[in-house]
């Protein structure tokens, strides 16, 4: 039997990666582990979400797998968008965009692409129940 872990992120400044992803989505940084400074970040209840690790290599300009964050609705995306670039994320111009698109695409302080969804317009199969 398998089950699904935590997301790991690589990172060339652990720290800032570490602390983007912490106030990003409220997460706590446990310390550092092993020789690429593993660093898994919790929920409050302690169990691992994300975790964050050393690379050498730059982030890929079109990642095969990448995070969706959800906001309730297209106020809420907009000002976690805003939130989110003054912690250091980026908005990345794309050449996907629709008249009906429900994502914004940003990127992390490492170049980590993520969406930024509009709960209230996604498809119905990939909504969440947001508290």
């Amino acid at each position: 039997m398998l089950i699904l872990g935590t997301t790991v992120i690589g990172a060339r400044d652990i720290g800032r990666a570490t602390r983007f992803w912490t106030e990003a989505l409220g997460l706590t940084a446990l310390p550092p582990v092993g020789d690429n400074d593993f660093t898994n970040l919790t929920l409050p209840d302690g169990r691992p979400l994300l975790a964050i690790q050393q690379s050498e290599h730059d982030a890929e300009p079109e990642p095969r797998l990448h995070l969706d964050l959800h906001a309730r609705d297209s106020a809420d995306q907009a000002a976690e968008i805003e939130r989110l670039v003054g912690l250091g994320a980026r908005r990345v111009p794309w050449d996907r965009y629709h008249e009906e698109s429900d994502f914004v695409v940003l990127e992390d302080t490492e170049g980590n692409r993520f969406c930024v969804i509009d709960n209230a317009r996604a498809p119905e199969q990939c909504r969440l129940e947001m508290p």
